[in-house]
């Protein structure tokens, strides 16, 4: 940019300088030189007009004399030498001499010469400002593309490495403890080799670290779960399922205290009252607890009055510890329940209560009251129910390409997620509807960020960075992790660990966890019994199928997932578990063992899903069809069972 501006205002300082081609002196000379010898009764008028035609130009001619031995008519020798009434230059560098055979005249070029140099210096002047400017947009453009993200890379690897470096001496301090129980057992020995124990301790610690860093260095430098080898492999049925899935909590500084008053609440209320009371309630609408606390429950079967006993069921306080006006809860869930579009086919009410459920199941399975404590884990409940109200059955891709009212409202930022959490809060303005009315201001405002955080994040753009954050957070805290999931294999019942407890209840893991949970349980279809499985992803395909009806009539472009005629639903589902829900399963079970049983009814899907896309696809797929989609599912099912080795 820097050179074409300045080809372009590099000529412009010339039109006010002396012309390279001037031909008028030369000119002037040879008609004067010809007057001399053909007429020269005529040279002193020649001689006027010479002098006369440069009085208004910045130059001129100040002498007119004959060349050394040169021979001319008397009339001509009597008005030689001719000298102007301006005189000479004062400088001799402004001087100008023009000669013919016989005559030499002098020009006078101060003026000229004098427009020359300041336009000179002014170009350089006009450069430098431009070079000047373009230093800092570039400059600038740098600091934005370059230093600041490399900045906040820093900033988080100097906040993992404290992590680590602290882990390091942890486990320098147990092998010290190891060290000094040795010593007892035999001192000469030890004294003998203490340095090269301690120099064996200190290379083991330093190449931990380093493997921590280049762990974490990769996951962080990885931009795509899905490598760029592995895209250029997948078909366009593949490709359409990843580009059409892809379409803050504060910190509890006095965790101690509020998990303390959180017990001191759990002492002084009567629980066991209030577990038979919501227990009765759920036989009275026909339901077992067997199957509330199973995976088999699909609202899609069960009638009015039961997902809303169900729900009731959920969002209990037996599941939390705090308390609420049933009749206020009542009154909510009905308000929520009309808040669901009853004509969209997969994110309505039937959906909130499948993945409700799916978080009071995972609350449960991991043991979160052992590191949420009551506030995180009733607003993660409440959020499950409206973390779709409202939904139109169009996905925020649709949204912001056709304009729609909410992509405008919130600015093209996860417009659905910011409607639901307005819609959630909205609700509970209403006093009949008020279930955190027993809340204090500070709890409150606590609850409302955890329910915008979950929600938020229920937005799928953030599926493969919540994948990283996964993957970050067990590297990080891989010796807690390890033996926490090694107690798992061997006693389900001792998990979490003590140390892992601590490790989840720091901040940055409850957020995560917070994030997690929610998300989590909204993508768990794949990972439950095949029946259940198979209705859930005949309904999100309809649901799809419906958008891409209305973008054709639109006439917008019909997204790849979307259309009818194109995606084969079985290849879909194959795709949907191998690039988006096993990574994130995968990972989770580093980090929660009890995740391995739904990786493994995953994994029974996957077979389940390609086995009916050998039977029912029609025409019938190619051998080679048939091998590279055998291959995919045999590779993922062996990464799943090296994992849980």
């Amino acid at each position: 940019c820097l050179i074409i501006v300045m080809v372009m205002v590099m000529p412009l300082f010339s039109m006010w300088t002396y012309p390279e081609q001037d031909w008028s002196m030369k000119s002037f000379l040879d008609v004067m030189e010809k007057t001399s010898s053909r007429a020269p009764n005529k040279f002193s008028w020649q001689l006027t007009e010479f002098g006369s035609f440069y009085a208004e130009k910045d130059y001129y001619p100040y002498s007119l004399r004959l060349v050394a031995g040169a021979t001319v008519p008397d009339e001509v020798a009597a008005l030689l030498p001719w000298s102007s009434e301006k005189g000479p230059p004062n400088r001799a560098a402004n001087s100008v001499q023009m000669e013919s055979g016989s005559l030499v005249a002098e020009f006078d070029f101060s003026k000229p010469n004098q427009i020359d140099s300041l336009m000179n210096v002014l170009l350089l002047l006009v450069v430098m400002v431009l070079m000047v400017g373009f230093s800092l947009i570039l400059s600038n453009s740098v600091s934005a593309i370059v230093l600041q993200p490399l900045e906040k890379l820093l900033l988080q690897v100097r906040k993992m490495a404290s992590t680590i470096f602290q882990s390091v001496t942890d486990m320098a301090v147990t092998m010290e403890d190891d060290d000094d129980e040795d010593d007892e057992d035999d001192d000469d020995e030890n004294n003998d080799q203490n340095s090269g124990n301690a120099f064996g301790n200190e290379t083991e610690l330093l190449e931990k670290v380093v493997q921590k860093l280049a762990a974490l260095s990769e996951i962080t430098m990885n931009k795509n779960v899905v490598d760029a080898e592995t895209m250029e492999g997948l078909g366009e049925d593949d490709r359409a399922v990843i580009h059409g899935y892809q379409g803050t909590m504060s910190e509890h500084a006095n965790w101690k205290e509020d998990m303390e008053s959180d017990k001191e609440e759990d002492e002084d209320s009567d629980y066991g009252n209030m577990l038979s009371a919501q227990k009765a309630m759920v036989e009275n609408a026909g339901l077992s607890l067997d199957l509330l606390n199973s995976w088999n429950l699909n609202p899609l079967e069960l009638d009015k009055a039961r997902n809303h006993a169900a729900a009731m069921y959920f969002v209990g306080p037996h599941n939390h510890g705090i308390t609420f006006d049933p009749i206020i809860m009542a009154s909510f869930l009905d308000v929520t329940e009309a808040g669901y579009v009853k004509s969209v086919p997969y994110h309505n009410w039937f959906h909130a209560i499948d993945v409700t459920h799916g978080v009071y199941r995972l609350l449960r399975v991991y043991a979160c009251e052992a590191y949420l404590n009551n506030y995180e884990r009733y607003a993660l409940l409440v959020s499950a129910i409206c973390h779709d109200v409202g939904h139109p059955g169009l996905n925020n891709t649709f949204l912001i390409e056709t304009a729609h009212e909410l992509a405008l409202r919130y600015n093209d930022k996860s417009p659905l997620e910011n409607m639901h959490c307005a819609r959630l809060f909205e609700y509970v303005s209403n006093p009949k509807c008020n279930i955190f009315v027993s809340l204090s201001k500070s709890q409150y405002q606590e609850v409302r960020k955890i329910c915008i955080d979950a929600i938020l994040h229920t937005d799928n753009a953030h599926h493969f960075a919540m994948i990283k954050e996964v993957q970050m957070m067990y590297e990080v805290n891989s010796e807690v992790l390890d033996a926490s999931r090694e107690f798992f294999n061997e006693d389900p019942e001792e998990f979490p660990t003590m140390e892992a407890v601590e490790t989840f209840r720091q901040p940055e893991s409850r957020k995560l966890f917070v994030k997690l949970l929610l998300h989590l349980a909204d993508i768990s279809n794949s990972m439950k019994p095949f029946r259940i499985c198979r209705i859930w992803a005949s309904q999100i395909l309809e649901e799809f199928f419906l958008q891409g009806d209305a973008e054709r009539r639109l006439g917008v472009p019909v997204q790849a997932l979307n259309d009818r005629d194109k995606v084969n639903r079985h290849i879909s589902q194959v795709g949907f578990i191998e690039f988006l829900v096993s990574p994130l399963v995968f990972a989770v079970i580093k980090l929660l063992p009890p995740t391995e049983s739904h990786g493994e009814q995953m994994i029974q899907n996957l077979k389940t899903w390609h086995a009916s896309w050998l039977t029912d696809t029609k025409p019938p797929p190619s051998d080679a069809e048939k091998k590279a989609l055998a291959e995919r599912v045999a590779k993922l099912e062996a990464r799943f069972v090296d994992l849980t080795r």
